[in-house]
């Protein structure tokens, strides 16, 4: 393109034009006169920018005062490029001084026009880029988005080996919260300025959602576990020192996961997926650390979700797939059935039957058992009035849930199953398994006294394996102790298992507690468990859980239609 300018007239004319054109923008109109070193921008960035007027001479020492510091040498090479011909479009990202002193990252574009046939004027705008939510204005950083177009990039020109780091602030609300936003926002930009001098040349860092900051680098040394571990380590030494300097008062941690990845196999969207997946593997092994990410943990994870929500569906249809079977409970003294623990199977259509052992967990987290405690509890107690028929004093033990107790109206969702079914409440027997949270939760103090005074029976299971002590037990209302297999195995043999739930069992007798010995395997295991003189026995000796129908046939409690 030629352009020839006569006049200052001409000039002004030129300059008045693009002060229109910026009307209908957001963006900033620039006019270049390389030969006169003559520069104007449209009026209205003299309110943003460290400009005392839109129009004047001398432009590159002006330009150079308002470029950031560390952005110069970038520029003046570029500018350079364009003034003998070698380029003729100008088109970079960089920083320019606002009138406190801040950066300001700007998308500059312009086009060279000749005179002569040589390089004389640029024309082109201004685009803040923190408008177009590129630059993060707390850190300066690129957002995420530009992180994708540089992935989107790097496929476009041939296939890398890369590698992605997410970075997050532990606990961060908590910062915000006790200290205030600017504090937490002094904690953003010092955290990225760690990040950066850790990264230096060697990748690019990026500002994402929250807490969180990234950082991609391909063909580097970098691209390693061990390179990553290293930058981390880096960056968590600056921020002890960034603490230290502050004498503690204010602390915080960071963790980080990393993933390493085929440019052309991999979408960012999955490596930061990925990425993050570790971080919060990072996260869940007490924070302050890092985690690379692990292919066969992550399917194990997907694999968990899947499972959930498979879960879901059966509950949603009816229940489909789920089924009670009972393991009997025994009266030591004559071998006579004392009642049965009901225990959960599921049988998914996809992965066939799935072991208590992954499905409860995963009901749990989800909150899925509030809902199917309530059809566990309803099909035990139907069936416990059914086996009643044979044994009038029948017992039937349901399993709580610690999610049950603490979430969800459990007495009264329990109350009205029950009581739809017209069993007394005498012949149902609650279990809750020993853990720290039962014992450290005053919640469930409350909870637990409601079902004892609705004269339901209340028992402790897998006791010994976690923090309860018999004072507690009892404060708590659990009348039935259920030792767990652990201590009951090879208790013939083991001298201190013997004398430990002998000691249990002697103690809570004299406090009024039944005791039930879990586990029972074994004839000799019997013979040495009856000189304790448990008040029932549970265990494979006896047998192992039965479906409904399999458990009435072998004890005789079928009922008979007319022929």
């Amino acid at each position: 393109m030629v352009l020839s300018i006569k006049s200052d007239a001409e000039r002004e004319y030129l300059l008045s034009v693009l002060e229109v054109i910026e009307q209908c923008t957001d963006d900033y109109m620039y006019f270049f006169d390389f030969e006169t070193d003559y520069y104007a921008i449209t009026e209205r960035a003299t309110k943003v920018f460290a400009l005392k007027e839109g129009k004047f001479y001398n432009a590159s020492v002006v330009l150079n005062n308002l470029f950031y510091p560390d952005d110069v040498q970038l520029i003046n090479n570029d500018l350079e490029e364009l003034k003998v011909g070698k380029k003729n479009i100008h088109n970079l990202e960089y920083r320019w001084l606002d009138k406190f002193g801040n950066p300001i990252w700007i998308s500059c574009r312009g086009i060279i026009i000749n005179d002569n046939d040589k390089p004389r004027y640029m024309i082109g705008r201004i685009s803040e880029l923190g408008r177009q939510n590129r630059i993060d204005k707390v850190t300066g950083l690129y957002q995420s988005g530009v992180l994708k177009d540089r992935l989107d990039f790097i496929n476009e020109i041939g296939r890398y080996q890369a590698g992605l780091m997410i970075i997050g602030i532990d606990n961060f609300k908590g910062i915000n919260e006790w200290h205030g936003t600017s504090v937490g926002d002094t904690v953003l930009s010092n955290t990225a300025r760690f990040i950066e001098n850790a990264v230096g040349c060697s990748g690019q860092v990026f500002r994402l959602d929250g807490d969180l900051f990234a950082v991609f680098s391909i063909e580097s040394g970098f691209v390693s576990r061990d390179g990553f571990k290293n930058i981390y380590k880096e960056i968590r030494s600056s921020v002890d020192k960034f603490m230290e300097e502050l004498s503690y008062q204010l602390f915080y941690t960071i963790s980080a996961g990393s993933v390493i990845f085929d440019t052309k196999e991999t979408t960012i969207e999955n490596a930061v997926m990925k990425a993050k997946f570790a971080l919060s593997r990072a996260k869940l092994l007490g924070k302050n650390s890092f985690v690379e990410y692990d292919e066969e943990e992550h399917n194990e994870y997907i694999k968990k979700l899947d499972i959930q929500e498979e879960l879901r569906m059966s509950i949603n249809n009816g229940f489909e797939g789920f089924e009670l079977y009972y393991q009997p409970i025994v009266h030591p003294s004559d071998n006579t059935l004392y009642g049965a623990e009901a225990l959960l199977r599921w049988n998914s259509k996809k992965y066939g039957f799935v072991s208590p052992a992954v499905t409860v967990p995963i009901l749990e987290l989800s909150g899925l058992i509030i809902p199917l405690g309530k059809w566990i509890t309803m099909t035990a107690a139907k069936q416990c009035l059914e086996w009643q028929r044979f044994i009038p004093d029948f017992r039937m033990n349901i399993n709580l849930s610690f999610v049950q107790l603490l979430k969800s109206d459990v007495v009264k969702d329990m109350l009205e199953q029950i009581d739809s079914v017209g069993i007394s409440h005498n012949n149902i027997v609650f279990e809750v398994t020993e853990s720290g949270q039962l014992e450290s939760n005053h919640a469930t103090r409350n909870v637990l006294g409601s079902f004892a005074d609705s004269e339901f029976q209340l028992a402790i299971d897998d006791f010994g394996t976690g923090y309860s002590n018999l004072r507690y037990v009892k404060e708590m209302m659990f009348g039935l102790i259920k030792i767990d297999r652990i201590f009951i195995q090879n208790i013939n043999e083991s001298e201190y298992n013997y004398m430990l739930v002998k000691h249990v069992t002697d103690l809570a007798h004299s406090l009024k507690l039944k005791v039930c010995m879990e586990g029972v395997e074994t004839e000799d295991e019997l013979k040495t468990v009856m000189n304790l003189s448990p008040d029932c026995i549970q265990g494979y000796y006896y047998d192992k859980p039965l479906t409904a129908e399999d458990f009435s046939k072998k004890y005789g409690m079928e009922i008979k239609t007319a022929s």
